[in-house]
């Protein structure tokens, strides 16, 4: 009898220990969740109706795009910006709420910022926005010129701190990943958009007489934190754009 309370004794002191080591994982050990960043929107910006028409045609416009890599100080105008943000995610029809950029799925996992310069933008102040392609405005995540900011996070890579305004594309991959639950088919797709997007910046830039250069070569985590994004954006690309100084 006393043998077996030895063993009962034995059993209760190891259940403590497993008990006692799981709460200890439980509360400390685990890694720390990622949560959104916090985010102020500092104003709101109504954008001018984007123009339909245009005096270029799109085989000339394709004929002509180059990536600009020396841009000019002069400034863009709020229509130029307009422009550029309708071509890569504005609403072109608001019954099926299609955009300027085909979508796998109709998903839309994709965001779009500006970053003005001072001076970038006739009638817009220095700072950071997100664009929202629902009622054509610019909301203000971020205050101030942050072009050279933006310039380091690239590598150090000058024509970004140059160009007048830059835009910055971003993807949502679980979104994406919960319409196509296949990583490497909702990863491709996601991909695959933001090109769509990148080539309709290129050529309305040309056929606004502007030039732009797609970037892909920066640090994530500055980028992250430059532009506040939540855990669930990922940067996919930077644009400058502005008059070309070659």
């Amino acid at each position: 009898m006393q043998k077996k309370s030895k063993y009962i004794l034995v059993a209760i002191i190891l259940l403590s220990v497993f008990l006692l080591s799981y709460l200890v994982y439980t509360v400390f050990m685990q890694p720390a969740k990622t949560e959104n960043q916090s985010r102020v929107v500092l104003g709101t910006y109504n954008l001018p109706q984007a123009e339909i028409t245009s005096g270029m045609s799109v085989d000339q416009a394709i004929k002509n795009r180059r990536s600009v890599r020396n841009f000019t100080t002069t400034s863009l105008t709020l229509q130029d910006v307009s422009q550029l943000l309708w071509a890569a995610q504005g609403i072109t029809d608001s019954e099926r709420n299609y955009r300027s950029a085909p979508s796998a799925g109709h998903v839309f996992p994709m965001e779009v910022y500006l970053v003005a310069g001072n001076n970038g933008v006739q009638g817009l102040e220095a700072g950071i926005y997100q664009y929202n392609p629902y009622n054509n405005t610019l909301e203000k995540i971020v205050d101030g010129d942050q072009t050279h900011a933006l310039s380091q996070a690239a590598h150090g890579q000058e024509w970004v701190d140059q160009a007048p305004i830059s835009i910055v594309i971003t993807g949502n991959y679980q979104k994406m990943k919960d319409k196509y639950p296949d990583e490497n088919l909702s990863t491709r797709f996601v991909d695959i958009e933001a090109g769509h997007i990148g080539e309709n910046i290129y050529l309305e830039a040309v056929a606004r007489g502007l030039g732009a250069v797609a970037i892909g070569s920066f640090y994530d985590d500055q980028m992250i934190n430059l532009l506040k994004l939540p855990s669930n954006e990922t940067p996919i690309y930077i644009y400058p754009v502005g008059y070309s100084a070659s």
